[in-house]
């Protein structure tokens, strides 16, 4: 722990930590082997454990971590052929290496669960010293927000007191706009008040006026209807006038008109004259204008000529730059794609795989891009071979068009040359047609002023019945709009009345007459139809008379005599004939009948003809009536709205005082606006000093609200300081802890390896004691000597690492049918012994060392000769030196810990 005021140690607890980097302990494959590799080395003077001494060598091989699985396989394969050599040198029961392996794999078990746990404590510490750092750093934000706090409390006191000040100014300046709103109140009140006062003025007076109104429009209307009347009888004076001085203008016309004749007679032979001159010279000129047209036709033909070769030449050359362009295009996309792919062989080795993809990729899109650009050089080429092409025959054009100027400009100087002498010519017949020319003009100016005197006459004239047109239709719609008529609307509307009265006297006799054709065709047609029902019935009677004949025929045909058969027969043939008779009749009756209903109709249809006429000319005759009396009420209405010029007078007094009520008004409603305008002004200047007070005092309360909070803060400093110590020291502790089960998990992976290699051995001793012959009684039996070390590719690697070791798995367990040895056994004389003669792996602690010399003891060859190979940790004390330097020196490097990059905190 350490003081609150030491400012040192708590800013380099709360900077920044530095990553650095050094070197873990070694993993337990790398370990196991470099202690085989130490055993080698020790093992290199052999130790006898009683007077024997062994020239067997170790075969080890020192691996990398990554070949752990190949150097164990070695290292198994060498202990087996070992175990097969000791089975030769010195007696083991296969009962005693059966017990020393079950000791050794219990061993094993027991230092893979001691690894598994030390794993476990190893992950809690790890998650312990985290959140011991959470912790610390947290505890370290709230210390300097404390600190910090202590140095904004001056700065935050300050604050307070002039937001204090601020908001006491607010609440004046709210008191005083409330005050200057109260009085634009009242003056508004007041104003309204004017302004109603003087809206009920205007409304009366309008009232007045609108009173007055319509019998001052009525008035003026019929004022103005006069003097549309007035307009009328002025346009027709001077339409008269007009007409008078129309005449006289046309007499003076004709005269001129006449000596004009006369004149273009002369005028037309010089004309004449000159025209034929003026023909040979219009020949000559227009030789010459042909041959100047085809001189510059072919200058054209040239210039075009000349401008096409040069713009086809242009073209050409513009051709052969794209075609330039294209392939300096092709040869950048050639040594793009040649850099991307030695790119790629430079970073084959270096360059992850997406790196590489992507380069192969972009030199796929490059090589399709080198593909579109090989395409446009050879559509630039085409396009070079085409502008070549038409280049040439544009030269061709050129060189024709030269030689037809040349053909032109000879043509157009003998052209000039004719053109001269018929000039010559023209200027003489041109004078004396000059001469007659201006008596013509003269005569023709005399005429164009009579014409031009005459057509403003009938231009006026034209105005003034334009104007009476206008005139009359201004008048006759001021009497529309206004229901206005004069005496001739009166007098027309009597006519009009006077003819429908007329049409009707005109109908009625034909009426008349129709109905008396249609009252006589209908008594015609009345008899006629009885003439058809008397025939009807007549038919009906002989139809019916003769089919009782004819059934009487058919009843009687049996029972009566012939005689009465036979004037049945003929009754019924007279029958029918009579029954033909009366058909024909009815036939007739019925033909006639209908003659006379066509008649009829024809009457009927001309009685309605007249009486639709009649009833036409009854409905123009009541209508030309309600016309008159309606047109009679019109003029009445007029002549009185023409009289009555006092109600103009009246409108106009009663508008004039509206007008002036209604600027009071507009007045008025001005100072009601003015004062609005004040009063909405003072309630705003009211709002602004309510919302800035709100302001401040909000401003204020949140400033207060923050030097509260950073007083509460800072008086927690000493709390903030002694959690940052507690936490800094239990991180300390924590990381401690982790350390030390670090170490901890080290140490039991060494145990772990150890406790493999003796399991190993165990198995390879009791797989040499398993290959021999069980007892003399089976010398027959032989031992599978077909079986290979395809088994030792199935064992559990001894070399695993940490890693797979802190997973939990027993990676010193072997399959114990595995690995046989496939030598042939050496027999001995007792079957039941072994000799231990090498060891590659045994265990370290002092109890396995006892036991292993325990069971060497109780193996020793009954013969004096035998010899026994011993653990180097069972010889002599001059004997066990060498392997304990070796294993000094793998223990030391497992501890220097080599190859492997750790972080540790600074």
């Amino acid at each position: 722990m350490f003081s609150k005021n030491n400012k040192k140690m708590i800013a380099e607890r709360s900077a920044e930590r530095t990553l650095k980097y050094g070197l873990v302990k070694l993993n337990v494959g790398l370990a196991s082997v470099l202690l085989a590799t130490g055993l080698t080395f020790a093992g290199g003077q052999a130790a006898s454990a009683d007077t024997v001494t062994t020239n067997t060598e170790a075969q080890t091989t020192e691996v990398a971590p990554g070949q752990n699985d190949a150097a164990t396989s070695t290292t198994e394969t060498t202990n087996k052929a070992d175990a097969a050599t000791q089975t030769e040198n010195q007696g083991l029961t296969k009962e005693t290496a059966t017990e020393s392996l079950k000791d050794a794999k219990a061993t094993q078990d027991k230092a893979q669960g001691e690894v598994t746990e030390a794993t476990k404590n190893v992950e809690d510490a790890t998650t312990v010293r985290n959140d011991a750092k959470d912790v610390e750093a947290s505890a370290q934000k709230d210390l300097d927000a404390s600190l910090q706090a202590k140095k904004d409390i001056p700065a935050a006191t300050d604050k307070v007191k002039e937001d204090s000040a601020a908001l006491d100014n607010a609440r004046d300046d709210v008191d005083k706009a409330q005050d200057n709103t109260e009085v634009a109140r009242e003056a508004e009140n007041t104003a309204v008040v004017n302004e109603n006062a003087a809206q009920e003025k205007v409304n009366a007076q309008q009232k007045t006026v609108d009173d007055l109104k319509p019998a001052a429009d009525q008035a003026t209307a019929a004022q103005n209807t006069a003097k549309a009347a007035d307009d009328i009888v002025s346009d027709q004076a001077a339409i008269q006038k007009g007409t008078e001085d129309e005449a006289n203008l046309q007499q003076v016309v004709k005269e001129a008109q006449t000596t004009v004749n006369n004149l273009v007679e002369t005028a037309r032979q010089a004309a004449e004259t000159e025209t034929q001159a003026v023909d040979a010279l219009k020949k000559a000129k227009e030789a010459e204008a042909s041959a100047q047209t085809n001189v510059g036709v072919a200058q054209t033909a040239l210039k075009d000529a000349t401008a096409q070769a040069d713009k086809d030449k242009a073209a050409l050359e513009e051709a052969q730059k794209a075609g330039d362009a294209a392939r300096a295009t092709v040869k950048g996309w050639e040594d793009k794609i040649a850099q991307w792919q030695q790119f790629l062989v430079d970073e084959k080795d270096t360059s992850s795989s997406e790196h590489l993809n992507n380069l192969k990729k972009g030199i796929a899109a490059m090589k399709v891009r080198l593909g579109q650009a090989q395409d446009a050089v050879a559509e630039a080429q085409k396009a070079i071979d085409s502008a070549l092409d038409v280049y040439g025959a544009s030269r061709a054009k050129q060189t024709k068009a030269e030689e037809t100027l040349t053909k032109a400009n000879a043509a157009l100087a003998i052209a000039k040359m004719s053109t001269a002498a018929a000039q010559t010519k023209e200027k003489a017949a041109a004078k004396s047609n000059a001469e007659a020319q201006a008596a013509l003009e003269a005569g023709k100016a005399a005429l164009e002023k009579s014409q031009a005197e005459l057509a403003n006459v009938q231009a006026k004239l034209a105005a003034d019945k334009d104007k009476l047109v206008a005139d009359q239709a201004k008048y006759n719609d001021l009497k529309a709009q206004n229901n206005f008529a004069d005496d001739e609307d009166v007098a027309a509307a009597q006519a009009a009345v006077d003819e429908a009265q007329a049409a009707v006297d005109k109908v009625q006799p034909n009426v008349d007459k129709a109905n008396h054709a249609v009252h006589a065709q209908e008594k015609v047609v009345k008899a006629a139809q009885a003439v058809v029902d008397e025939a009807q019935a007549n038919l009906d009677a002989v139809s019916e008379k003769l089919a009782q004949w004819k059934q009487a025929l058919v009843d009687e045909k049996d029972t009566a005599t012939s005689y009465h058969l036979d004037n049945l027969k003929k009754g019924i043939k007279a029958l029918t004939i009579r029954q033909g008779q009366a058909q024909d009749a009815l036939k007739a009756a019925q033909e006639n009948l209908a003659n006379e209903q066509a008649k009829l109709a024809k009457f009927q249809a001309v009685q309605a003809k007249n009486q639709a006429a009649l009833d036409s000319a009854n409905e123009v005759l009541t209508n030309a009536k309600n016309t008159l009396a309606d047109t009679e009420k019109k003029n009445a209405d007029f002549k009185d709205a023409l009289a009555n010029t006092q109600a103009i007078k009246d409108y106009e007094a009663a508008s004039a005082t509206l007008a002036e009520y209604q600027k009071e008004l507009a007045s008025a409603q001005e100072a009601v606006a003015k004062a609005e305008a004040a009063f909405n002004e003072a309630q705003q200047k009211e709002d602004a000093a309510k919302a800035a007070y709100e302001t401040a005092k909000e401003t204020y309360l949140t400033d207060k609200a923050k030097l509260q909070d950073l007083e509460a803060l800072a008086a927690k400093e000493d709390e903030y300081v002694v959690a940052f110590e507690q936490a800094s020291d239990k991180l300390n502790e924590a990381q401690a802890a982790l350390d030390e089960a670090q170490k901890a998990l080290q140490d039991k992976n060494a145990s772990l390896s150890v406790a493999n290699g003796e399991v190993k051995y165990w198995e390879g001793v009791l797989a040499a004691l398993e290959t021999k012959t069980p007892s003399k009684d089976a010398e027959t039996q032989t031992p599978d000597t077909g079986k290979t070390d395809q088994g030792t590719q199935t064992e559990t690697d001894t070399g695993k690492t940490d890693e797979n070791a802190n997973k939990g798995e027993e990676s010193g367990k072997t399959d114990e049918n595995a690995n046989k040895d496939n030598e042939e056994p050496a027999k001995t004389a007792d079957e039941d012994k072994v000799v231990v003669n090498d060891v590659k792996k045994v265990a370290t602690t002092p109890e396995k060392k006892v036991e292993v010399k325990a069971i060497a003891k109780k193996a020793e060859a009954p013969k004096a000769d035998a010899k026994a190979a011993t653990l180097p940790q069972m010889g002599e004390k001059d004997n066990n030196e060498a392997a304990v330097v070796g294993l000094g020196l793998a223990g030391v490097a497992g501890a220097l810990g080599l190859g492997v990059l750790n972080k540790k905190r600074s």
